[in-house]
């Protein structure tokens, strides 16, 4: 049996948000590695500073307020948790079989969907 129009419609609509929501998922898997190297990049200048100024009796601040600010706040810790939970991605994208609503009749266009 064909589909309709709207079912046409909304199998071309979920095609594309899907794709946008997977372009957002690989986007932000990087950044967060991104983001999780840097804090590691962060604690070994704060070693190296500390074991400087034990050496030379300084006194220098180990991390900025940036980067202090994400490791109180338990960043890297908290972005490689939901990293690691969520390494399958997305789940199983399966297309319903919608009813014929509207007598099959496509909605109207919409700008953010088509």
């Amino acid at each position: 049996m064909a589909l309709t129009g709207y079912q046409l419609q909304y199998k071309r609509r979920m095609k594309k948000a899907l794709a946008l929501r997977a372009k957002a998922d690989r986007q932000a898997r990087f950044l967060v590695a991104r983001l999780a190297t840097v804090l590691a990049l962060g604690e070994t200048a704060a070693g190296r500073i500390e074991r400087i100024s034990m050496l030379y009796g300084t006194s220098m601040s180990l991390r900025t307020d940036l980067l202090d600010g994400y490791r109180l706040a338990g960043t890297a810790v908290a972005l490689n948790q939901v990293a690691a939970a969520s390494m399958g991605g997305a789940p199983a994208a399966v297309f319903v079989n919608l009813p014929v609503n509207a007598g099959g009749v496509m909605l109207p266009p919409d700008v953010d969907l088509d």
